[in-house]
């Protein structure tokens, strides 16, 4: 039997209007959702940085200025809280008395999708907990 190819023209049109939806739906949450694990782990490597920037601090400086200094530095570096301070907040304290003093340090951040299509959470929060080596 011979297939009629006139009947059959513009069936691949068709099917590749159908699926370019799929595609294109993959494709942006594969893209939102690796931007969302990337902050994350950015937020979660400057927290613990300043936390430890923090914590070999001397004791005559502040350690939660320093904790803090150091957090900004790192967020900055990859430049969504850069220049933009409402996007991203910074806490530093120390809690206890010596020797088991700590330092607690969290960063907020506002999340801005790139794309929007997909659900994805707004805010992301990292926190740090550093003890204190005091060595005299």
């Amino acid at each position: 039997m011979v297939l009629n190819r006139r009947a059959r023209r513009g069936s691949n049109l068709i099917e590749f209007a159908l699926i370019l939806p799929v595609f294109v739906a993959l494709f942006t949450g594969i893209l939102e959702f690796s931007w969302v694990f990337f902050l994350h782990a950015a937020v979660v490597n400057a927290v613990r940085d300043g936390c430890r920037a923090g914590a070999v601090t001397p004791q005559t400086d502040s350690p939660d200025a320093a904790a803090i200094a150091q957090m900004t530095y790192l967020m900055s570096a990859w430049s969504p809280c850069g220049t933009d301070t409402s996007l991203c907040t910074f806490t530093a304290a120390s809690e206890g008395t010596s020797p088991e003093e700590s330092l607690v340090c969290t960063i907020d951040f506002t999340y801005e999708p790139l794309v929007g299509m997909v659900p994805a959470p707004n805010k992301m929060s990292a926190s740090a907990t550093v003890l204190f080596e005091l060595q005299d």
